[in-house]
């Protein structure tokens, strides 16, 4: 077995297992709804007591930050998120002092009123179950398309195309030419997809509840095409085991054809 052929089934095994982390349980974890109003914390109307206000602002304010937190422990964990991993994680930790402080507030008014008025800024002022959860978890992905596994299979390609010769061009170069074109897929979706989710605001989400539906889609697709590029990675590794098709050391080619 060639020295290149080795090296693109070690990559393509690499690629494999970088993509199967893409997809809706990702780094940022915490499954968490993304539509609605009011999420972990369960219902957003305001309990009639005062003390009712206080103990439902403190399970919904401590459910919204211990899922930051574990959000937060999950980035900061995970594997092949690049530069974006610190800007993830402050991202998600952004919310968590300030609920802290909504809620001790909360704890301190002598009203309903006031206490009801500052209860409901747990849902308007924070969109942690519908906004932030969803849009660290596109980010994630993004990030980790554009910091790993779109390399990973764009040095695939290279390999691959290092090993075409004229017994196996008629069927691999194929494969290649549609592995680059899921990498610029890839790529085109994910690239400024991680900076753009995450500068929405609550108030965005409050006047347009489908504000991150584009960037699901985005997402979606290179979900998409990652998908299609590891089926055929799998495929030119299948078809360089294959007898009659193998590139023989010193006689692999870089061919054009179709590229």
């Amino acid at each position: 077995m060639s020295t290149a052929r080795t090296r693109l089934i070690r990559l393509g095994t690499i690629s494999l297992a970088s993509v199967a982390l893409i997809g809706p349980a990702t780094a940022a974890g915490a499954a968490a709804p993304t539509s609605g109003t009011a999420g972990s914390g369960g219902s957003s109307a305001v309990p009639a007591t005062l003390g009712g206000i206080k103990a439902k602002a403190t399970t919904d304010s401590t459910d919204r930050v211990q899922a930051l937190d574990s959000a937060i422990a999950k980035v900061n964990a995970a594997k092949g998120l690049g530069s974006g991993q610190a800007t993830l994680a402050a991202y998600l930790g952004t919310d968590v002092t300030p609920l802290q402080q909504l809620n001790q507030k909360i704890q301190g008014d002598a009203t309903v009123r006031q206490a009801a008025h500052d209860f409901s800024t747990i849902f308007g002022s924070y969109r942690v179950d519908v906004l932030v959860l969803p849009a660290s978890r596109i980010a994630a992905d993004a990030d980790r398309v554009t910091s790993t596994v779109v390399p990973a299979l764009t040095a695939a390609s290279s390999k691959a195309q290092e090993l075409v010769n004229p017994q196996n061009q008629a069927q691999l170069q194929p494969l290649i030419d549609d592995l680059n074109a899921q990498v610029s897929a890839a790529s085109s979706a994910a690239n400024g997809l991680a900076a753009g989710v995450l500068a929405f605001s609550p108030a965005q989400w409050n006047a347009n509840h489908d504000v991150l539906s584009p960037a699901r889609s985005s997402d979606q697709t290179a979900t998409a095409a990652v998908a299609r590029g590891r089926s055929d990675v799998r495929q030119i590794r299948q078809l360089l085991r294959g007898p009659g098709l193998r590139a023989r050391s010193g006689t692999a080619t870089t061919s054009t054809t179709g590229g």
